[in-house]
């Protein structure tokens, strides 16, 4: 198993995709895993997602917890239903044992949340 440092992932996919993002990024968030391709894409899709939804820059934050680290990733949007995120997502976060959630305030906000768990 590889140790994959959630941080490090997270700033090279915003450096490479030139997403306008506040990060607010805690140290030590690392995951076990085989191979992080199935996460990177994931991770992709997530800020794909909200970006083509936001107005403003996205808010990027990932904390350590004692039973699990949370990516957190926010956009204000006024678009409203929300495009349906593909099923596809819940399989592929299971081989890092995660899973997301969905937050949507009508009109304000839209949020995606992922646990990774320890």
């Amino acid at each position: 198993m590889n140790k994959i440092d959630l941080k490090r992932l997270i700033q090279l996919i915003n450096d490479q995709k030139n997403i306008d993002a506040n990060l607010c990024l805690d140290e030590g968030c690392l995951v076990e895993a085989e191979d992080q391709t199935a996460l990177v894409k994931v991770l992709n899709y997530f800020l794909n997602y909200l970006n083509q939804l936001g107005e403003n820059q996205l808010e990027i934050s990932l904390d350590m917890m004692q039973i699990e680290s949370l990516l957190s990733m926010i956009t204000y949007t006024s678009v409203n239903p929300l495009p349906e995120i593909s099923p596809k997502v819940e399989d592929a976060l299971k081989q890092y044992n995660a899973h997301f959630e969905t937050d949507h305030s009508l009109g304000t906000y839209a949020q995606i949340k992922v646990h990774f768990k320890k």
